[in-house]
């Protein structure tokens, strides 16, 4: 009897339980769970590890509602899922981790580093590729590569870290957007901050091309832009979760499957979606697209993404959409767009060699050829300023034995001798010339 009496009285508890449920999804890896009164937190965060051993364990019951302890346990529980090492999610004004991207691999977060107390940018992987260790050897991969690579124009990682069977790793915290969002925003970019902005990323690229990288993903998202009150401009490349080595060999530098496409659609090159060898041409015809999207607010080839495959192929570039666009950045971007990478800049280096040429025939007004633009002269030949010879001293006075005739050739030439003793004496004369 005690025990039906006992069993009848928990049923009520259970119905109080099942009416509390409540459908939330995760901030930190975004998985979608029931919350209820004695478990609130993401069950995926709890078994990555990112809880103490402490934690009550998957299917143990939690803490009694409502008491000291359970408030304080809580409190610890939600810190820590937060808690990347000495990394913590920072929160917005609604107390929710403040969500910089999301990409193919991982969520990105802006985060603080408790002990230097600075913010940096943390990205952990995603949830759905816990138990996938191809992609986690991709995750590692790309921190590994990007830590590999010091330039002011790519941001720079510093920390990899591993909590639990999931991977994160720290990078610099950029102040400002996207260039995605920048498009958005404005529609389009001025042809002065689209130049510069290409400058900065090309200069991030000859870094990356350095070390024998391949970045493969070159797009607006994948820049970081930061425009001044100053009205300077700093661009950064970030995400290299694409990129590869050209020094490995065949199955170390894809992780995916060989002859896979790997990239953006709408920036990828043509030989991205031949499946052969990419190597920096490629990356340079992606910023040739990103370009044409800042001066036109939109990519030359829009359709499906087996359309756009076969229109970055076949298809002729629509220059009817840069009727408004200087003829110099037209040619420039014919040039970055070639579908032959031989026909292409060969190298970062080309690239920006090119670019103070094509600005300066903006400001200009002028027009420039394919031919001109290819056979341009190194950087440093075309800003070196040439200086006059200095003259060397000469006499006070003029001496009929050191000019290179007779006296008698001279005779009755008196005020011409004169002017030479003048013209001689005068540091602006260059060149005086006496008829005979």
């Amino acid at each position: 009897m005690n025990t039906e009496s006992g069993g009848s009285g928990e049923e009520p508890g259970k119905e109080l339980g099942l009416a509390q449920q409540e459908a939330r999804t995760c901030p930190v890896c975004g998985t979608k769970f029931y919350a209820t009164a004695d478990r609130e937190f993401c069950p995926v965060c709890i078994l990555r590890g990112a809880t103490s051993g402490e934690s009550a364990a998957p299917g143990e019951p939690g803490p009694v509602s409502g008491s000291a302890k359970d408030t304080a346990e809580r409190a610890d529980v939600e810190s820590q899922v937060r808690r990347f090492e000495h990394y913590e999610l920072m929160l917005d004004e609604a107390g929710r981790p403040i969500e910089l991207g999301r990409g193919a691999m991982g969520i990105t977060y802006k985060a603080l580093d408790v002990d230097l107390r600075c913010p940096v940018t943390l990205k952990v992987i995603s949830a759905r590729y816990l138990g996938d260790e191809s992609a986690q050897l991709r995750f590692l991969r790309e921190a590994r590569a990007a830590a590999s690579v010091r330039h002011p124009n790519v941001a720079s990682v510093f920390h990899l870290g591993r909590t639990g069977s999931s991977y994160f790793y720290a990078m610099e915290f950029v102040e400002g957007e996207t260039l995605e969002h920048l498009i958005r925003r404005s529609g389009r970019v001025k042809v002065k901050v689209a130049l510069e902005i290409m400058t900065q990323v090309a200069a991030g690229l000859a870094a990356i091309h350095e070390q024998n990288l391949v970045h493969r993903d070159i797009k607006p998202g994948n820049i970081l832009v930061r425009l001044k009150d100053d009205g300077s401009i700093t661009a950064k490349i970030i995400d290299l979760g694409l990129a590869k080595s050209l020094d490995e060999p065949g199955v170390q530098t894809v992780i995916s499957t060989p002859g896979a496409f790997a990239g953006t659609p709408e920036f990828a090159s043509p030989e991205q979606f031949a499946g052969i060898g990419a190597d920096i041409r490629s990356d340079l015809y992606s910023l040739g697209i990103t370009l044409w999207e800042m001066v036109t607010g939109k990519t030359p080839f829009r359709a499906t993404p087996g359309e756009v495959m076969y229109q970055h192929q076949h298809s002729p570039l629509p220059l009817e959409e840069l009727e408004a666009v200087p003829q110099p950045l037209v040619v420039l971007l014919e040039a970055l767009l070639e579908k032959d990478p031989g026909q292409r800049f060969q190298a970062p280096g080309e690239l920006l060699k090119a670019i103070p040429t094509i600005s300066g025939r903006i400001e200009a007004g002028r027009r420039i050829t394919r031919e001109a633009l290819h056979k341009l002269p190194p950087a440093a030949a075309r800003t070196r300023t040439r200086r006059p010879p200095s003259k060397p001293p000469g006499p006070k006075k003029i001496s009929i034995a050191r000019l290179p005739v007779t006296g008698s050739d001279l005779f009755g030439r008196e005020e011409d001798i004169a002017f030479l003793d003048d013209a001689w004496a005068n540091k602006d004369a260059n060149v005086v010339t006496l008829g005979v």
